[in-house]
């Protein structure tokens, strides 16, 4: 859309629009949760570009999800840390011995695309 952010080095995973809405998009498959700093830049260059944040992280604490609320966004949680296909042998491993919940899905399950349609249709 002609707009580039230049005021610090960070960027967006992705931009998308559906239904006419864009999105900027960011990714956190860590266990760790979104640096503060990090969080506000991320909703400073959406509110630049004009496009609605969206939030797709393992964990996140409920101040962070209330202040990408408020910027008419979306937190969407997961639990389950994704790996590569190819790690299949990995994860298992790491069920097994650690019992953490990992994974290396095919696709993404239609639980998770459902949960940002039927938010996506409410905030249209």
């Amino acid at each position: 859309m002609g707009k580039e952010w230049k005021k610090t080095g960070h960027d967006l995973d992705y931009i998308f629009e559906k239904d006419g809405i864009f999105y900027g998009c960011e990714v956190k498959n860590t266990l760790p949760y979104i640096d503060k700093n990090e969080l506000e830049v991320k909703i400073k260059i959406c509110n630049f570009l004009k496009i609605r944040p969206l939030f797709i992280m393992r964990f996140a604490p409920k101040s962070y999800i209330e202040v990408i609320r408020k910027e008419g966004g979306f937190a969407m949680i997961f639990e389950t840390k994704i790996f590569e296909l190819g790690q299949k042998e990995l994860v298992d491993k790491i069920k097994r011995v650690i019992g953490l919940p990992v994974d290396c899905p095919r696709e993404i399950p239609d639980g998770i695309i459902k949960r940002f349609e039927n938010w996506h249709n409410k905030h249209k």
